[in-house]
């Protein structure tokens, strides 16, 4: 005689952690009985003196984006746009 399945409890509010490579610890939280479709709301935690070094990686960013085309070509960083030949 076949039994029939336990009731199985589907969990309404939950937690899931993922950690990144780099040291980065993301929090999402889920509720579905509020929004069923994803979390409601994503807490990061970042190591120490990770901030202070992302600030100096987009400011060296910007400073590389501002650079003229003779610098760059100085630098042997220009790329040709165009090659008709």
């Amino acid at each position: 005689m076949a039994r029939w399945p336990e009731k199985v409890e589907k969990r309404m509010k939950f937690e899931v952690e993922y950690k990144d490579d780099d040291g980065c610890i993301s929090i999402w939280k889920y509720d579905l009985k509020k929004f069923p479709n994803g979390p409601i709301s994503v807490e990061t935690k970042y190591p120490p003196g990770y901030e202070k070094a992302l600030k100096k990686r987009v400011k060296e960013a910007k400073l590389e984006k501002k650079k003229s085309t003779i610098e760059l070509a100085k630098e042997g960083k220009l790329k040709p746009k165009n090659k008709f030949f």
